[in-house]
C-alpha cells in the first residue's frame, strides 16, 4: 500500500544511523589518507612556485574562458565558492542535516567543511606559498569550499539505506558535476592552476572523511548505554558463583596427610 507524502518523507530519514557504515569505515579511512598523501605532494611539488607546470598549461589551454557567453557562465560558477554563497550553503545544509542524519549530520556540515576551508586558507596557503599574480594559489579556497561541502552531501546521502540506491547515486553524481564545474571556471576565468584545485579536492576529502568518522567514533561511545540493568537477577549474589567452602578443612587436610604416607610405604604405628 503506497504512504503518505508526509510518512514517506520521513521514512527517507535515518538520525540513529552512522554517518559511515562499520564495514566501510576502514576504507574510508584509506580514501582520506590517499586524498591526504596527493595533497602532501603536490605541496612539496609546487612549493614557492608561482608559475604553473606542463599539466597546468595543457589544462588551462582546453578550460580557457576568457570571451563572451563562456566568460559569464564560467564567472558566475567561479563565484559560488566565494563567502556569501558557502554561508547560505551552509545554512541551508545545516538543518537539512539535522533532519535527515541527527545530531551526527549536524556535527558533520557544522565541522567538516569549516575546518576543511581552515585548513586551506590558514595553514596549507601560507606553509606552501605558492602563488598566482600576487595571491596565494595553492590550495584553491574556492574549490576547498565548494568540494568540502559537497563531501559533506555526498556522505549524508550514501549513508541513507532507506533512500534508493539510484537517487543516492544520481544525488552523488549531481554534486561531483557541480563541483567539477566550479572547478573548471575557477581555471578558465585564470583565478587558479588546475593543480591547485587538485590540491583543493584533496584537502576536501581527508578532512571531511576524517570528520565523519570522528564524530561517529564520539557517537559511538556517548551514545553507548552499557550493560542492561535488566539483565541481571536480583536475587544471585556474586558468592553464588563461588565454589563452596570446605567446613572441615583440617580433617580433609589429614587425609591428604595419610594418603601420602600410605603411597609412600608407611602404615601408621610402623615406627
Amino acid at each position: 500500500m503506497a504512504r503518505s507524502s508526509p510518512g514517506s518523507a520521513r521514512s527517507l530519514a535515518d538520525r540513529d544511523a552512522p554517518l559511515i557504515r562499520d564495514h566501510l569505515r576502514g576504507r574510508t579511512a584509506v580514501l582520506a589518507a590517499v586524498a591526504a598523501t596527493a595533497v602532501a605532494a603536490l605541496a612539496w611539488r609546487y612549493a614557492g612556485d608561482s608559475d604553473g607546470g606542463r599539466t597546468d598549461r595543457q589544462l588551462s589551454g582546453l578550460l580557457e574562458m576568457r570571451q563572451g557567453t563562456a566568460r559569464a557562465v564560467g564567472q558566475g560558477f567561479a563565484t559560488l565558492g566565494g563567502p556569501a554563497p558557502v554561508v547560505v550553503a551552509l545554512l541551508v545544509l545545516a538543518p537539512l542535516a539535522w533532519w535527515l542524519r541527527g545530531g551526527r549530520g549536524l556535527a558533520l556540515v557544522l565541522a567538516g567543511p569549516p575546518t576543511a576551508m581552515v585548513t586551506t586558507s590558514l595553514v596549507l596557503k601560507p606553509l606552501v606559498e605558492r602563488t598566482r599574480g600576487d595571491e596565494l594559489a595553492f590550495p584553491s579556497g574556492h574549490a576547498t569550499s565548494v568540494g568540502s561541502l559537497a563531501v559533506a552531501g555526498a556522505v549524508l546521502v550514501l549513508g541513507l539505506p532507506t533512500l534508493p540506491r539510484a537517487l543516492r547515486l544520481l544525488t552523488v553524481g549531481g554534486l561531483a558535476v557541480l563541483v567539477g564545474t566550479v572547478v573548471a571556471s575557477l581555471v578558465g576565468r585564470g583565478y587558479h592552476y588546475p593543480t591547485d584545485t587538485f590540491g583543493a579536492l584533496g584537502v576536501a576529502v581527508a578532512v571531511v572523511l576524517v570528520v565523519a568518522l570522528a564524530v561517529d567514533a564520539w557517537a559511538d561511545v556517548v551514545t553507548d548505554p552499557g550493560p542492561d540493568p535488566r539483565a541481571f537477577d536480583p536475587r544471585e549474589r556474586p558468592t553464588d558463583v563461588l565454589p563452596p567452602l570446605d567446613p572441615q578443612p583440617r580433617a580433609a587436610a589429614s587425609s591428604r596427610a595419610s594418603s601420602s604416607e600410605v603411597a609412600a610405604g608407611f602404615e601408621p604405628g610402623s615406627g
